[in-house]
């Protein structure tokens, strides 16, 4: 297969648009304007599509380049097909909010046909997405990433329901200026931060985001690489985190956290804060030379003046323990039931966001991980040594975040019980035995 799959890729899409295309068609679209904010293709043209992009992911973009890349290939894509035209309806606002109109929009039969979804929101709408497979090809399917694969299927029927575009995952952020290499275990870490705290005078020997997400961020990746787990990743995200070996892991895990508080390393009041921006103000004031935070805070640290100094790690775990990955990303999926414009948005988002080549483009314009193997392997932006490259090996053999129906109700308890032991309001085992009820009397 090569880089640009998409090429090679007419499928149904391709045949619907063959069956009214014509030269008097194609060299009329030619001669006016058919990209605009909020439409793409000819006004009257026959076939509406209807797509519900992110506002910094589509092509009315505030970043230039982002915007270039997706104008280009949006009207490459509608010249050759002159007979559909594509109303942009870009999602702004409160996440809570959209997601909730959203699964009210799709019950009732009038969401968009096609709607980027965040893959911790998978859940929600696995039964109200139409499945890519009839539109995807056995390689094509391969080239995703494994565990970007695992998690754009329904955990219980195997279907494909989402195509994954970006892909991010959670690590440590340090100052490669004063690290030469950096910590594989969180007890080498403490001491790392704690001589360069002392030695460069910072405030903190390192930083985190303690608020909503640290689960899935931090606590998830850390349990499982001394082999605790918090959700299985199944179609309900059954709790398992008071079985022992878990239960075990949790609190050795809650106690180192707690341990950095009390010995000054990290602040109390990480709890408040859950914005990239809380990490990128601390990285620009030179605050701490260690971070744990995503990959996805990368173009703000690297905005900074201090930019050039940082570099990223995979994430560390207690000793005895192995690094263990998770990823998670943006995503399209399907909510129209027309199979025509099923087959024609598969092949739009394959040309624009997802093909190999598309999402190549797009990744290095917007500063995103792609999430296909053939993208990650052929274009250079993520084979040079760097920050691109270093989270481009991160994801990938990283597994995908837990999504199921019960997800956000462990993630509320958990964030929870990990704030109520970094204020030492509670134990760990009474955190964990708090988080546990909770959990059990709501599910």
């Amino acid at each position: 297969m090569t880089l640009r799959d998409t090429m090679q890729r007419r499928r149904l899409a391709g045949l619907v648009a063959a069956m009214m295309l014509g030269w008097t068609a194609t060299h009329a679209v030619a001669q006016e304007q058919i990209i605009t904010p909020e439409l793409i293709g000819k006004a009257d043209a026959p076939i509406t599509l209807t797509i519900q992009p992110r506002f910094a992911y589509s092509h009315q973009s505030n970043d230039a380049k982002r915007r270039a890349v997706l104008t280009e290939a949006f009207e490459a894509w509608a010249r050759r097909h002159p007979d559909v035209k594509i109303q942009v309806q870009v999602q702004q606002g409160d996440d809570a909010v959209i997601v909730a109109k959203r699964l009210q929009d799709a019950a009732a039969g009038r969401a968009a046909d096609a709607i980027m979804v965040e893959d911790l929101d998978y859940g929600k709408f696995y039964d109200l997405t139409a499945s890519f497979d009839p539109y995807l090809t056995a390689a094509e399917k391969g080239d995703f990433l494994s565990g970007v694969m695992e998690g754009m299927k329904h955990p219980a029927t195997g279907e494909v329901k989402y195509l994954q575009m970006t892909s991010y995952t959670t690590g440590l952020w340090y100052r490669r200026d004063l690290v030469e290499t950096p910590p594989k275990t969180l007890e080498e870490l403490a001491q790392v931060a704690e001589k360069l705290k002392k030695e460069h005078n910072f405030r903190y020997g390192m930083f985190l985001l303690g608020g909503p997400g640290v689960m899935n961020y931090i606590l998830m990746p850390q349990m499982a690489g001394i082999g605790g787990s918090i959700i299985n990743n199944d179609e309900q995200a059954t709790p398992v985190f008071n079985e022992p070996a878990n239960r075990d892991a949790m609190m050795r895990v809650l106690s180192w956290h707690k341990d950095m508080v009390d010995r000054g390393l990290m602040p109390s009041d990480i709890v408040s804060f859950a914005a990239t921006g809380d990490v990128v103000s601390r990285v620009e004031a030179g605050e701490m030379p260690f971070a744990f935070g995503g990959t996805f805070m990368g173009g703000g640290i690297r905005g900074t003046s201090h930019g050039d100094k940082w570099a990223f790690a995979p994430m560390p775990t207690l000793a005895g323990g192995s690094s263990v990955q998770f990823q998670g990303g943006w995503s399209w999926g399907l909510f129209t039931k027309d199979a025509q414009k099923q087959a024609l948005l598969t092949d739009l988002l394959m040309e624009t966001y997802t093909g190999s080549w598309a999402m190549a483009r797009w990744g290095e314009a917007g500063g995103y991980t792609p999430t296909r193997v053939s993208a990650l392997k052929n274009y250079q932006a993520f084979t040079v040594e760097g920050l691109d490259k270093a989270f481009a090996d991160a994801v990938a053999d990283a597994r995908p975040f837990p999504k199921g129906k019960l997800r956000d109700v462990v993630d509320a308890a958990v964030n929870n019980a990990y704030q109520q032991v970094i204020l030492g309001a509670m134990t760990p085992e009474e955190a964990v035995d708090e988080a546990w009820a909770t959990v059990d009397a709501e599910r």
